[in-house]
C-alpha cells in the first residue's frame, strides 16, 4: 500500500476498540466534506472519548480529515485518467461511507467478496437524502468502504462512480470493469509488470486452458463471467496500445447494449480501422506472445482466486479465524507480484479439512446468512449450468431443514460440502 493511505495503518492503532451496534442513520457518523466528495466515518466505530477537544487540533479529527483529503486527491486523480471533469454542482457531492471493519461493511452491504462497493444509498440513508438528491447537492451514487481498503480498490470504485455518473454508455460488464481494474492498476503505483503483466498471463493460461469467445462470453452474454476482470483489463490494455488512451476513451462512451457481429464491425472499424474478428484474433495473437513465468503459472494452477473465494464463504464456521485470516492475508498477498505457493497450499489444506470448523448455533446462524448470498452468487457464475443451480438449490433447502432441526454438525458438513463443490468459478 502506497503512502497515500499510510495514515490508516496509524488510525488503527490510535482507534479504541470497536463498538457493536449496526450502522444507523448520518447522526450517527462523522462527515468531512472536500471539493467533490463528503467522507463519512462511523462514530460508533470509534471510542467517542477520541474526539474531545484537547489543547490545540485534536488529532484524530486531523487524521480522519487528512485521510478525507487524500480521497479527494484520488478521486481527482481518475478524472485526470479518465479525461473527465466531475462538477459537484451539477452532480451533487459524492457520499463516502467508511466503515471500521470489514465485517460492519459486508452487514451494511450485503456483499461478501468485493472488498468495497459503489451503489445507490443504503435504505438508512436514502429518505434522510432524497430531497438533496432531487436537488442535486447529493450524488444518487455512494461507495462503501473500510478503514484499511487499499489504494487500487479505491482507484477502482471511484472509475465506476465517474463512469456511472459522467459517461452515458451501457458497455459490457466486462470491459465496465476492466475499465475500473486498468485505471486502479495504472496509478495504484505498483509497477504494472507486476500488475498487469500477471493480469496477460492469466489471460494467456485461460486462453490456452478453455479459449476465449469475445462475443458470445463477453459481449452478448452480458453480466459477471469467468475471467471478466482479466480479460476486460487484457483487451483495454491491448485498445489502448493499438490507438492511444484517448481513441479507448471515446470508443468506450459509444458502446451501448445489445452488441452482435455487425454492430461490433461498425464500431471497430470507426474507432480501429479494422473489423471486430480481426482485432480479436491481434489480441489473441499478442497473448500468444506472452511470456508465462513459473510463478505466474503456479498462482493460476492453483486457483488462488478460488481459495481464497472458499474462504470467505467458510469464515463464519472456522474454529479459528485468527489463524485463518492469517493464513488468508499472507496467501492473498502478492509480494512483488510473485504469488506465495507455500501459504497458498497451507490455506487450501486448512480449507480443506472439515475439522477446522465449529458446528454451533451461532456459527451455524451466521453460516446460514452467508448460505444466501452463495446461492445468489452460484446462481450467477453457474447460469449456463442450470441442473447444477437446481442441484444446489435443493441442498440450500436442506440446509434450511437442517438447521431448523438443530442438527448443527451435519448442516456444517454439507454446507461446508457445498462450498467445495460449487465454489469453482475465477474472479
Amino acid at each position: 500500500m502506497k503512502k497515500l493511505l499510510a495514515a490508516s495503518f496509524a488510525l488503527l492503532v490510535l482507534l479504541a476498540a470497536l463498538a457493536l451496534a449496526s450502522p444507523g442513520a448520518l447522526q450517527e457518523w462523522l462527515p468531512f466534506p472536500t471539493t467533490d466528495l463528503v467522507v463519512h466515518f462511523w462514530k460508533d466505530g470509534f471510542n467517542p472519548n477520541l474526539f474531545e477537544q484537547v489543547e490545540g487540533t485534536n488529532p484524530y479529527i486531523a487524521l480522519l480529515d487528512g485521510r478525507a483529503a487524500r480521497l479527494e486527491e484520488d478521486f481527482q486523480k481518475v478524472e485526470r485518467f479518465l479525461r473527465l471533469d466531475y462538477d459537484p454542482a451539477a452532480q451533487g457531492k459524492v457520499y463516502i461511507f467508511i466503515y471500521p471493519t470489514l465485517e460492519r461493511y459486508e452487514e451494511a452491504t450485503g456483499c461478501l467478496i468485493c472488498a468495497a462497493d459503489v451503489g445507490g444509498l443504503l435504505p438508512q440513508f436514502r429518505d434522510e437524502l432524497m430531497s438533496l438528491i432531487g436537488a442535486r447537492e447529493v450524488s444518487p451514487i455512494a461507495v462503501y468502504l473500510t478503514l484499511d481498503s487499499s489504494d487500487y480498490v479505491i482507484l477502482h470504485e471511484f472509475t465506476h462512480v465517474l463512469d456511472f455518473s459522467l459517461i452515458n454508455n451501457s458497455p459490457p460488464t466486462f470491459l465496465l470493469e476492466g475499465l475500473a481494474t486498468y485505471t486502479g492498476y495504472r496509478l495504484d503505483g505498483v509497477p504494472d509488470e507486476w500488475q498487469l503483466g500477471l493480469v496477460e498471463q492469466f489471460v494467456k493460461l485461460r486462453l490456452e486452458d478453455h479459449g476465449i469467445d469475445l462475443l458470445r462470453d463477453y459481449f452478448a452474454k452480458g453480466g459477471y463471467w469467468k475471467f471478466t476482470y482479466n480479460v476486460g483489463t487484457s483487451f483495454i490494455k491491448f485498445l489502448a496500445k493499438r490507438g492511444g488512451w484517448e481513441r479507448f476513451l471515446q470508443f468506450y462512451a459509444d458502446l451501448h447494449y445489445p452488441f452482435d457481429r455487425e454492430k461490433l464491425d461498425e464500431l471497430f472499424q470507426e474507432y480501429y480501422g479494422a473489423g471486430f474478428a480481426e482485432l480479436e484474433a491481434e489480441w489473441k495473437g499478442g497473448l500468444a506472445q506472452v511470456e508465462v513465468t513459473e510463478n505466474a503459472r503456479a498462482a493460476y494452477e492453483f486457483k488462488l482466486d478460488q481459495v481464497l473465494i472458499r474462504y470467505i464463504f467458510l469464515r463464519p464456521l472456522l474454529a479459528d479465524p485468527q489463524r485463518a485470516e492469517e493464513l488468508f492475508e499472507t496467501a492473498r498477498t502478492l509480494v512483488k507480484g510473485q504469488f506465495n505457493e507455500a501459504a497458498g497450499a497451507a490455506l487450501r489444506k486448512y480449507l480443506n479439512d472439515p475439522g477446522n470448523l465449529l458446528a454451533t448455533k451461532e456459527t451455524v446462524e451466521k453460516a446460514l446468512k452467508y448460505g444466501s448470498y452463495l446461492y445468489s452468487y452460484v446462481q450467477g457464475y453457474h447460469r449456463d449450468e442450470p441442473e447444477l443451480v437446481m442441484e444446489f438449490g435443493d441442498g440450500y433447502v436442506q440446509l434450511h431443514e437442517l438447521y431448523s432441526a438443530g442438527r448443527f454438525a451435519d448442516f456444517t458438513r454439507l454446507y461446508w460440502q457445498s462450498v467445495q463443490t460449487y465454489v469453482t468459478w475465477r474472479r
